[in-house]
């Protein structure tokens, strides 16, 4: 999962700002109908590791995550895409949790934290790469 996701945000560095928009709306109604709706198409790629579902929505530019059935936060779905909002790129992160209040909050925090850790990582590599290419 986190190499996709890096995979996401150095696109997004390389074109630009990386920024986050939490905006909530995963553009289904329920967590269910997004699993159903995305396991559906043959244009997308899943995999599980430790029950978590992942699928990668390559022409989208989106990587939706499901909470496996053990969690407290299941049903949930986090949808993270790259989107540009005017000059800049952005990673756009909405949740859908449908499960326990503290254990959806506990998730949402998770993914913040994944997702400033990817973007510091990504932006060293790329800072690394300009100077590597100064010489």
């Amino acid at each position: 999962m986190r190499i996709r996701i890096a995979t996401l945000l150095t696109l997004a560095l390389i074109n630009g700002t990386a920024a986050f928009a939490d905006e909530g709306d995963i553009g289904y109604p329920s967590v269910e109908a997004a699993r159903a709706a995305l396991a559906a198409r043959s244009d997308v790629a899943m995999s599980r590791a430790d029950g978590w579902l992942t699928i990668e929505d390559r022409a989208g530019k989106t990587l939706w995550t499901f909470a496996p059935e053990t969690d407290p936060a299941h049903p949930a779905a986090v949808k993270r895409s790259v989107v540009e909002e005017g000059d800049r790129i952005v990673l756009r992160m909405d949740i859908r949790c449908e499960g326990d209040a503290a254990a959806c909050d506990a998730l949402e925090a998770h993914f913040l934290s994944l997702n400033e850790s990817v973007v510091g990582k990504a932006r060293e590599d790329a800072e690394g790469g300009e100077e590597n290419n100064g010489d």
